[in-house]
Formats: C-alpha cells, structure tokens, sequence
C-alpha cells in the first residue's frame, strides 16, 4: 500500500494558539505519516502518539494534538509517568466534546373519534327519582314528556331501545348508545339559539351503524352511580345530560349538570 500523507498544518489552519507553535516535543514533526506498519512517534517520557492502521479521519488527529497542546499549557507534570486515572482525566477536559441535542415539540392532533355499532340492542322503561315514566306527548309536537302513571296507564311508557356502541378513541366517560323509542325515531341532542336541547329525530337505523361528526347528536354515554341510577351524557355536548323537571308532565330536556336546580339526571332501568 502506498504511504499517504497530510499536512497537519493544514489541519489546525482554524486553529491558533496563543502564541505558542507546536514544536518538536508535541508531535514527531509537522507531517504525520501512516504506513501498512503501525508506527510510534516519541513525546514525552512515558507518553507515546500511535498512528495505527485502523481507520482514522483528520478529525480525531486534529483533536488529539490540540488536546496534547492544552496539556502542554496547563497540566504541571510531577513526573513523567501519568496514572490512568490522570490520563483519563485529562483527556475528558481537553477533548470531550459537548453534543446539545435540540427537543423539538410537535404538535399532535387528536384523530375524530367514530362510533362502531356492536349491539346488541337492549330493550327497557325507565323512570326518574320521582317515579316518573317517559311517555311520548303527540298533541302539538312529538316529544318525551315525565309523567307519574298507575295502574293501567303504565302501558303507556316508553319503551326505550338502547343500542350500544364501540369508540375508536378509549373513553372514560361511560358506554355510548343510541337511544330509540320505536320504529325508525330517536333521542338527538341538537343546539337551538345555542342551547344544547332533546329531541326525537327519524333516522334509518342503517345510518347508525358508524356515527362520526354531526351525527354524534344520537349518541349518549350511559354511565351507572351505585347499582341502581344511571344517567345519559350527550356525546355532542359533552357536560349536558337527559333531565326532567320536579314538576310533573313537563319536557324531558337537558340539563347543564348533573346536579342543576329543578332537574332530575339520574333514571332507574327496568330492563325487559
């Protein structure tokens, strides 16, 4: 292999000490030569420069002599023999150099959530704290009204279907349903004058199968306090729940909270 060559003056042409040029006692001269043969280059008594065969970039030599220079200025030699503690020493504060790595923040926009049908579809009355049963009013509009029943009246509750679903994104806010209350009509939450209010909308049960974006307005998420009361949060209008009033045959509507004056959010199920 032919013998190659490079000028370390060259190599340190960035690199200007204070006054004070390498000389003879730093390196062997100003050309280091690397051959087939690893060679040695005598320094000091008891310090010794090999240039090995093993690949080796300008870079590292460059170091190596301005961290030797940094030594030949500021370390006051005792002897002329370094221990290895020493040595390793001296090289972390001559040589080691400092990599900052930059943190760069992104940010992450959570996916739309959709809703998968997985049923099965659960049939049930239910009846608020007061013991009042949901009853469909059609005298002006369709609508679910709260109304205290006995005896034979008790026919004339609601029967609710709830059809329950899977979110793509894990929630911790109950289990979504669809709420129907027979054939193709459903419980919706949509905004009036921009008040979240309930309605009955008629919907092709196909057409729930995946819910996303606007037509989230079907879905509720049922959550259960103690064994016995479960209430119905919108999905659309997170923090509003089904409610109905103290009052007897009122709307059933929603409500801000949970725990609003005059309003009813926690319904008992009787599951058929």
């Amino acid at each position: 292999m032919a013998d190659t060559y490079f000028s370390l003056a060259d190599a340190l042409e960035s690199y200007k000490p204070d006054s004070v040029e390498i000389d003879s006692c730093m390196c062997c001269c100003q050309m280091v030569k690397t051959s087939d043969q690893d060679s040695e280059c005598g320094l000091h008594s008891g310090i010794d420069l090999e240039v090995s065969e093993q690949p080796q970039n300008l870079r590292n030599v460059v170091n190596l002599v301005i961290a030797l220079h940094r030594m030949k200025k500021t370390q006051k030699v005792q002897s002329t023999e370094f221990t290895d503690d020493e040595l390793c020493n001296i090289f972390l504060e001559n040589l080691v150099e400092e990599y900052v790595t930059p943190t760069v923040h992104e940010e992450t926009h959570q996916a739309a959530d959709h809703y998968n049908y997985i049923g099965p579809v659960q049939k049930c009355y239910i009846c608020d704290e007061f013991q009042k049963s949901l009853v469909l009013s059609k005298s002006i509009t369709t609508e679910l009204q709260a109304i205290t029943l006995q005896g034979n009246n008790l026919s004339r509750r609601v029967e609710l279907e709830l059809s329950t679903y899977k979110a793509s994104v894990p929630r911790e806010r109950g289990q979504p349903i669809a709420l129907g209350v027979g054939g193709n009509l459903y419980l919706s939450c949509t905004s009036t004058s921009g008040k979240p209010v309930l309605g009955l909308e008629m919907v092709n049960k196909e057409d729930l199968n995946n819910i996303s974006g606007d037509m989230k307005r079907f879905l509720f998420f049922k959550t259960v306090s103690g064994q016995t009361l479960t209430s119905f949060e919108s999905a659309k209008f997170e923090g509003h729940y089904i409610s109905t009033s103290y009052t007897n045959r009122q709307r059933v509507d929603m409500s801000l909270t949970k725990d609003a004056p005059n309003r009813l959010t926690s319904f008992k199920m009787t599951v058929l």
